[in-house]
């Protein structure tokens, strides 16, 4: 847990030692000072099966988290190799009495709070904004008229509305976890994906407007129309990209098993991939159908 204390031991080196836990990278988790390396009986080794790890540590030390003779909750991990590094699904957390002996298992908190991200921002980036590119690409398939646009208005707008909900919870959530924001890939990302949205919104709001029939479009307007499709597709892509991956962090931070997980990503990217063909190819057949007619 980022901000706490851990003893770690790397059969490699065939070290045990105090670190302190900065962060998730391996560069700010580092060894406490020799000064603090006071661990005895320390011992780590491989048995062919099973890491065998043992030490004794004193409960009250300065400068450290103390650890109390009653309730007192402790996190394990353990990777898959004899590097540090990160351990993915690998962990819990248990709440043990040391005088009565007593334990149980500590749920990782807010995880209702981070499903209501993950489906919300899937509906978002999965299914509004798809909808919305769709609805303009394919907009042959609808009646003649304005239908094409108010749908893509409408999915448009309530993904943005989504996304906003979205990045709130992240941020709220981040902060009461005590976690630094906008830290890994994820979210940074995100981020970006929020100021490019707003700008995207923004320049619907504010679009040049379609000349009288008859009337050729400004260059303005032109101008707008190609910035407005590239930042669209790169906001899709990104989308795309930015779910998987909060797939994966959802899984690594409630230990959801590898096989759960692989499903998920397998029904994810079939989604996805209905959904970018009907853009491509559904895009593309009306492209060239329209540019052979006239």
């Amino acid at each position: 847990m980022i901000g706490s204390e851990a003893v770690i031991g790397l059969p490699g080196d065939n070290k045990v030692e105090k670190y302190n836990l900065g962060g998730k990278s391996e560069s700010v988790v580092l060894p406490m000072p020799e000064s603090q390396q006071t661990l005895l009986d320390t011992s780590i080794e491989f048995n062919g099966e099973q890491t065998i790890m043992k030490f004794t540590k004193i409960m009250k030390e300065a400068g450290e988290i103390e650890i109390s003779s009653a309730d007192n909750t402790f996190l394990w991990a353990h990777g898959s190799n004899d590097v540090l590094g990160y351990h993915v699904s690998n962990r819990a957390s248990v709440a043990l009495n040391l005088s009565s002996g007593a334990s149980e298992t500590v749920a990782v908190p807010n995880k209702s709070a981070w499903l209501a991200h993950g489906i919300m921002a899937f509906f978002a980036w999965g299914v509004f904004v798809p909808f919305a590119v769709q609805s303009s690409l394919l907009r042959d398939l609808l009646p003649k008229g304005p239908l094409w646009y108010k749908l893509h208005r409408g999915f448009n707008s309530t993904a943005f509305a989504f996304f906003v909900v979205v990045f709130a919870i992240a941020v709220t959530f981040t902060s009461k976890e005590g976690a630094t924001h906008f830290d890994n890939k994820h979210q940074k990302m995100g981020l970006a994906m929020f100021i490019m949205a707003a700008f995207q919104v923004s320049g619907g709001v504010f679009r040049p407007h379609v000349p009288e029939e008859g009337q050729e479009k400004s260059v303005v307007r032109k101008s707008w129309e190609v910035g407005h499709r590239v930042l669209g597709v790169t906001l899709l892509a990104c989308g795309f990209w930015q779910m998987r991956e909060g797939i994966a962090l959802y899984a690594i931070k409630y230990s959801v098993s590898e096989s759960g997980e692989g499903s998920l990503g397998i029904a994810y990217w079939v989604w996805i991939g209905i959904m970018t063909a009907l853009i491509v190819l559904g895009g593309g057949y009306f492209k060239l159908k329209n540019t052979n007619a006239n």
